[in-house]
Parts: structure tokens; sequence; C-alpha cells
């Protein structure tokens, strides 16, 4: 791997911290993931770039993509399980809508390739299956943590509804409340593996997920 400069990391850090501080004054930061950025901060050999800790999502595009493409607008967005009836106001305003859910996504960089490889490492062990090492430079060796929960269901085609909007809803917040609860499973094992506080075992976690996923029929 190519060197990290520490200096030009350690001034990086400055400006992404306080640019996260800034923001966060703002109420522009997901509040659901700012202690765990804050706390990552922390840590001298880590800083936070971008993150998310997952959405439910209204967007007028013929047909959805991952790169969402040409034609693609979002219409309305929530960090929280989202009301049916807000939902329908926002797919009301296009022709073409499509309700939409992420899981989260970190963007972090790490001063060396431990720290690195073992934010990877912690981000797949919690179901983040599509985390890696995204791009190195001078600024650190930069880490995506991706979770794996994704839904696309088609709410509108030619100002015609073609889903059950309260079914799309409920499946959508389902998820949403799943991928919430695969964050706060990262975020126990970063802070146990980061900063040495207690966690309870990743069987044990794991086995309240499943709990939960099986409540949420």
């Amino acid at each position: 791997m190519g060197a990290v400069d520490r200096r030009v990391f350690e001034a990086r850090k400055r400006v992404f911290v306080e640019r996260l501080e800034r923001e966060a004054l703002q109420e522009r930061v997901d509040g659901d993931i700012l202690p765990l950025l804050r706390l990552l901060n922390r840590h001298p050999a880590i800083y936070t770039t971008s993150s998310c800790s997952g959405r439910i999502m209204v967007a007028e595009a013929v047909r959805p993509s991952y790169s969402k493409g040409r034609g693609f607008r979002p219409v309305a967005k929530w960090h929280h399980p989202a009301p049916p009836d807000l939902v329908r106001a926002a797919a009301d305003q296009v022709d073409n809508a499509w309700l939409m859910v992420r899981g989260a996504i970190l963007h972090l960089a790490a001063a060396d390739a431990k720290t690195a490889y073992r934010l990877v490492e912690v981000g797949r062990e919690t179901g983040h299956k599509h985390s890696g090492i995204i791009a190195i430079n001078r600024g650190g060796i930069f880490v995506e943590i991706l979770g794996e929960e994704r839904l696309d269901i088609p709410l509108k085609r030619g100002g015609i509804y073609v889903s059950d909007l309260e079914t799309a809803v409920d499946m959508a917040n389902k998820t949403l409340v799943l991928a919430k609860l695969r964050l706060y499973w990262l975020a126990a094992r970063l802070e146990a593996e980061l900063f040495g506080l207690e966690t309870p075992e990743s069987d044990e976690i794991r086995r309240a997920i499943r709990r939960a996923a099986n409540c949420l029929g």
C-alpha cells in the first residue's frame, strides 16, 4: 500500500472534524449516527468523512439504478420509519415514483493498514458485507462500510399507483429498522475494538437481530 503522510492525515482530519461539528450545529447531520462519528473521530488513527445511518426515500425515476442515473430525482427522505401519509404526499408530486430503502453507509480514513483492515473486518462481521478499502492517498486509507439492506419498490408508473402504498411503506419501515439494528451492532463492536468498552457477544447480538426480524414479520 502507498504511504500515508501523517501530517496530511492530521490536517485533513482537522478539516473533516470541524466540518462535522459545524454541520451538526446546523442540524445537517443524521442524529442516529452522530454519536458514533464523534467517537470514531476521537481515535488518533481514524477520521470520518461522510455517513448515513440508513434512510427511506421517495424518488422520481422511470427505473432506479445503483448510481441513480439520469432522470433520478429525490423527492423526500427520512432517517426513521416513514408515515404512510407523508410517503403518499411525496409520491403524489410525480408521475413515476419509487420507494427506496438503503442501509447505513460510513466513509472513514485510517492512518495505517492495520486500522483500515480492522475497520473492514468489523464491518463485515456485523453484517455490512459490502465493506472494503476504496482509495489510498497521502490523506489516509479510505474505508467504506456499507450495509446490505436495500429495497426498491415501484409506487407509481405514468401517474398511476402500481403498488399498495400501505404495504410498501410497512415493508420499507421494517427494512430500515433492521438496518438500524445492524448499525447499532456495528457501533458496539467498534466501541469494543477501538476503545476497549464492554459490548455484548456477537452471537447474542445476532440472535437479538433475528428475534427483531421475526417480530417485524
